[in-house]
């Protein structure tokens, strides 16, 4: 069971959020968004976070 009392055998479930701001700085968005366990990337004005594969196996 994990955390939350679900089996450890369910399938995974992949879920996306997308943000869209007016006008923003995607370096200053990926400064607050960073975290130890996420991969993010700053592309043209996009920013893009992922979970870590290597943290999260």
């Amino acid at each position: 069971m994990d955390l939350d009392g679900f089996p450890l055998d369910r399938p995974a479930l992949s879920e996306h959020f997308v943000f869209e701001f007016g006008e923003f700085d995607p370096e200053q968005i990926a400064a607050q968004v960073r975290q130890p366990d996420l991969i993010v990337k700053v592309e043209d004005r996009f920013v893009g976070a992922s979970l870590d594969p290597e943290e999260w196996h």
